[in-house]
């Protein structure tokens, strides 16, 4: 098969176009810093309070649940390094729960204090069904009927790739079942930040 030359120009033409295009997004699309992922959120549990400095959102297909994904929001006491960044755009954040948890090595309340964890059960429509809470040692379902997610929502958006969410608010847990003491979680976040799919 032969082209005639006015064709292979055109096609010439066209690549070069495809890839100006190509630069031009990429251009326009910040590099991961550490800095990428700085926020100010204030969590507690009773008496425990947590001021957190860095959030990282993932999310995966909620296994035993088709159509419905967990949105997972970790936040921690410290920013992650260059070495970090490789793995969070896999929605990968083993490496900065590894430095978390060696906190535990410092005998002091530093791991208590570092970490805390947001769930958001999402449907295909990213509409949220239930929140959960966690930080060290105590979890809790914060939002667990359509009343409680409305009132958790005070601002939400998602659309799979980016999440907005500001919510303020307190939960009563009960605890009954575990014959202990009710334990109210308390929580202050105002996020606008993309959201990472794991693999």
């Amino acid at each position: 098969m032969s082209y005639s030359g006015s064709m292979i120009q055109r096609i010439a033409v066209g690549v070069f176009i495809l890839l100006f295009a190509t630069a031009l997004v990429f251009a326009n699309s910040p590099p991961l810093t550490p800095d990428s992922f700085a926020t100010s959120a204030q969590f507690a549990v009773d008496d425990s309070h947590l001021s957190l400095s860095s959030v990282i959102a993932t999310i995966e297909p909620r296994l035993g649940a088709p159509g419905y994904s967990w949105v997972r929001i970790h936040f921690y006491s410290f920013p992650p390094a260059a070495g970090d960044m490789a793995g969070i755009a896999r929605g990968d954040v083993n490496s900065m729960d590894k430095k978390w948890e060696k906190l535990a090595d410092k005998h002091d309340n530093s791991y208590n204090v570092s970490n805390a964890i947001i769930q958001l059960s999402i449907d295909k429509d990213y509409k949220v069904w239930q929140a959960d809470m966690a930080v060290p040692g105590r979890g809790c379902t914060i939002a667990p009927f359509e009343k409680d997610v409305k009132s958790f929502l005070q601002d939400y958006r998602f659309d799979g790739k980016n999440l907005r969410l500001k919510s303020k608010g307190l939960y009563v847990c009960g605890m009954k079942s575990l014959k202990i003491p009710d334990q109210t979680f308390t929580w202050d976040i105002d996020l606008n930040i993309p959201v990472y799919e794991k693999k």
